[in-house]
């Protein structure tokens, strides 16, 4: 039809004529010649029709005008700024099936077409035709019990006014039912009212929630090569458990432990495993067994190894610092190791650039795996100047200090500079680090650029607390984390804007803390590099007293020391100490212990520490140990009382999961033990060891673990109530912490361990079990509000059981 043109038309009318009208009468005569007149006209009028229906002769053809027909409450103009076409500009009928899809898009409309045809001067008038969605007069949910209509309809996302689409009604209906499904509601049926809908306009979401599904067990099928109790391990679901858990039935959860399984069996070699799981309901349909069906495939093995490409190291070298070994399991984890391993072997000379490719090539008749190592070595690179930018306060030597494998004039160390990154993340001087290489790939000599945001490092602040050890407590604190000394204000303006001493990195901490049962006034300062070396300094002042149940303790001393760094996880320290103790306000009947020390006690020490710790945080540790031993040697200075006492600590965190909003499970080993050498009885009550209480001995009261002391003759002899402290110390603990809402709450559950008493042993062990919780709220404190439960399961006699062990700390400022 494309090509039939005004002549083809007229020649066809007259061979129809000859074929049907031999004889022509002169009425006929007539219409014939009023047919072949008009012919041209007709062509023009269905011909035009045919070329606008198969859109060719309106191609390039300019636009003259744009309508849409069909609106009731969507405003012309929202559709004339969504599409491209325009008046004026060419026709093109592709560009006006993108503005069909358009308009479509808007959601608006149920139905679009477009109608084009030509003007009387040869134009284009393009017109849309729309037939417009209804929109919903409201949205309900009915039916719904477990979970609250404003929950539910938020998951929807429609509200009065917006079109009735039925892709996102939909949509709405889904989301409602994965919401059960979460909730354990495995069974739960959500339909839309449709006639209402068609009706009046409102969407009504009708929820079935049938039986809260269980989990009643697990089970394995398929697996050989690891009994149920050991995969069993890797799925986080619960089975039911009355009171304590109440084993929710997750398809969310249900996959991801499929994929932990999975994850299992390619970590142990199978690099084929595939998991899957089934859900088996009760007849009820309140309980299921979820199965996971495991199919374990092939282990695969490491074959041989050839190395390509290395002229640093020889063979053995290498192979030595890659994690995979001939004979033994195949893994991915196992190839990305050694390649990360390799990288960072080559990165330790200087060769930041050194890529390594390590290629597992598979054999299609035998588990067999050959590996290709190919190390594309590149050049070495020293290090040229480096640049500190962004310390407006910290004077550049502090922000050196951190610095590692970037010595100018020698060769970069790949892992120093991210260490160094690590460093300057966790300072608490700095809010941001970030540290760059400059220069190209090739050049021998490329500087370093140390970029940081400083934090704010100074804090004035007052509150209040109480502690199940030390009861209530009023506390004024000034700190300065970057500290200096000699930076002295030129004017008390400068002083009071804190603008004087600062920059630094010393520490400088002012802390006043009255209480009813406890006061302790300090003044603490640290220089961490002492002359710019690894030696560091302390001094330290402080006022105690404690108001105790018979007695009175006042303490007024300080401490001074110097130590020194090896390295980034050991130090050693050298420590003085001085104090004066008194003793007073001693009731009748209370230990001869306590009578022995009346009055003023001088005590000095001459003392060694050496230090380990990897942990990752000081308040929060998650990963890593920390090692402490002390070694004191009493009355070197001539002091009243001649001994000595050595303690070690050690602990050590495990992070045992950590969830996608970076919460951790931490699992925590604690042990503490110490032994006073020189007699029975030749160290003070006020020196000897105690445990008990939080932080210490969670189940017993404050200083509850322990011996006894026994009274003077003139008060009638015999044991007393009163805590005089061992010469021996044992306690272990293993707690894990979970968390439980957001990144606020969390539970711990614990068992505390040990024993304190004269001589070393363990025939008077004590032992405790409980949990608690921890509430941390940054803005308020640093460390969290703890409160523990503990419950003695082994106890001697005289000890002081406690149910709670609590601390809170609450800044008023």
């Amino acid at each position: 039809m494309s090509g039939f043109r005004e002549q083809d038309a007229t020649e066809f009318a007259i061979s129809l004529y000859c074929a049907e009208n031999k004889s022509l009468k002169a009425s006929r005569l007539f219409v014939l010649v009023v047919v072949l007149l008009l012919a041209p006209l007709a062509v023009l009028v269905i011909g035009g029709g045919v070329l606008h229906a198969q859109g060719i002769e309106m191609e390039h053809r300019p636009i003259a005008e744009i309508d849409v027909n069909g609106l009731r409450l969507v405003p012309k103009q929202l559709i004339l700024n969504s599409i491209r076409s325009a008046p004026g500009e060419p026709y093109s009928g592709e560009l006006v099936d993108e503005d069909i899809k358009r308009i479509v898009h808007l959601g608006r409309f149920s139905n679009v077409v477009a109608e084009v045809s030509l003007t009387d001067r040869g134009a284009v008038r393009l017109v849309f035709n729309v037939v417009e969605e209804p929109l919903l007069a409201d949205v309900q949910v009915v039916g719904n019990k477990a979970i609250g209509d404003a929950e539910l309809l938020m998951l929807v996302g429609l509200m009065p006014g917006d079109p009735a689409d039925q892709f996102l009604i939909d949509r709405g209906q889904q989301q409602i039912m994965k919401a059960y499904e979460d909730k354990g509601f495995f069974v739960a049926h959500v339909e839309v009212d449709d006639e209402q809908l068609e009706d009046s306009g409102i969407l009504i979401f009708k929820v079935r929630e049938g039986p809260h599904v269980r989990i009643r067990g697990f089970k394995f099928e398929g697996n050989t090569v690891y009994p149920d109790r050991l995969v069993s391990t890797k799925i986080k679901s619960k089975a039911y458990f009355p009171i304590f858990r109440k084993g929710e039935l997750n398809r969310s959860q249900l996959e991801i432990d499929a994929k932990e399984i999975q994850q299992f069996y390619k970590n142990g070699g199978y690099l084929d495993a595939e998991v899957g799981r089934r859900i088996d309901l009760s007849p009820n349909e309140q309980d299921a067994v979820v199965v996971f069906v495991i199919k374990e495939g092939r282990q695969y093995l490491v074959k041989n190894i050839e190395v390509q490409g290395v002229t640093l190291f020889v063979k053995r070298q290498v192979m030595s610092s890659i994690d995979l070994v001939s004979g033994e399991v195949y893994t991915e984890r196992r190839r990305e190791n050694s390649q990360k391993w390799l990288e960072e072997l080559f990165g330790k000379l200087g060769y930041l650039n050194t890529r390594v490719d390590v290629e597992a090539l598979f054999n299609d008749d035998t588990p067999d795996v050959d590996v290709l190592v190919n190390v594309y070595e590149g050049k070495p690179t020293k290090v040229g100047k480096v640049i500190v930018t962004g310390n407006d306060t910290t004077q550049s030597r502090v922000i050196l200090r951190q610095l590692r494998g970037m010595d100018p004039g020698k060769p970069f160390d790949r892992g120093g500079v991210e260490l160094t990154q690590k460093r300057l993340e966790g300072s608490p001087l700095f809010s941001e680090g970030v540290v760059s290489i400059l220069g190209d790939v090739d050049d021998e000599y490329r500087d370093v650029l140390v970029e940081v945001k400083e934090g704010e490092t100074g804090s004035f602040g007052f509150g209040a607390g109480i502690s199940s050890n030390n009861g209530v407590l009023g506390q004024v604190n000034l700190t300065q984390r970057n500290f200096d000394i000699t930076d002295i204000p030129d004017s008390m303006g400068e002083f009071l804007s804190g603008r004087a001493f600062r920059g630094a990195g010393q520490y400088f901490s002012l802390n006043l803390q009255p209480g009813n049962e406890t006061s302790e006034y300090s003044v603490d300062f640290r220089e961490p590099y002492f002359f710019e070396t690894d030696y560091f300094f302390n001094i330290n002042g402080r006022f105690f007293t404690r108001e105790r149940e018979d007695w009175n303790e006042q303490r007024l001393g300080g401490t001074i020391g110097i130590g020194q760094r090896f390295g980034d996880v050991w130090s050693g320290q050298v420590t003085a100490r001085a104090e004066q103790v008194q003793i007073t306000d001693i009731s009748a009947g209370s230990p001869v212990d306590v009578f022995d020390v009346e009055g003023e006690n001088f005590i000095d020490t001459l003392g060694f520490t050496l230090s380990r710790s990897t942990t990752d945080s000081y308040i929060f540790p998650s990963r890593g140990s920390s090692f402490n031993l002390t070694f004191d040697q009493f009355g070197t200075f001539g002091g009243d009382f001649n001994f000595t006492r050595v303690r070690a600590r050690f602990s050590t965190y495990f992070t045992l999961d950590e969830d996608f909003l970076g919460r951790k499970s931490v699992l925590s080993f604690r042990t503490d033990i110490g032994n006073i050498f020189g007699g029975e009885d030749i160290a003070p009550t006020f020196e000897r060891f105690y445990a008990g209480g939080f932080r210490s001995f969670r189940g017993f009261r404050f200083r509850g673990v322990g011996p006894r002391g026994r009274r003077r003759a003139v008060d009638g002899g015999g044991m007393t109530n009163d805590p005089v402290g061992g010469n021996f110390i044992w306690l272990v603990s293993a707690q894990y912490q979970v968390p439980v809402w957001d990144k606020f709450l969390s539970a711990v559950v614990f068992t505390d361990q040990g024993t304190v008493q004269q001589t070393a042993g363990i025939d008077q062990w004590r032992a405790s079990v409980g949990a608690g919780i921890r509430f941390s709220v940054p803005f308020l404190s640093q460390a969290p509000f703890a409160v523990d439960f503990g419950i003695p399961l082994l106890k001697q006699d005289g000890d002081e059981t406690q149910l709670v062990a609590f601390d809170i700390a609450i800044p008023l400022q």
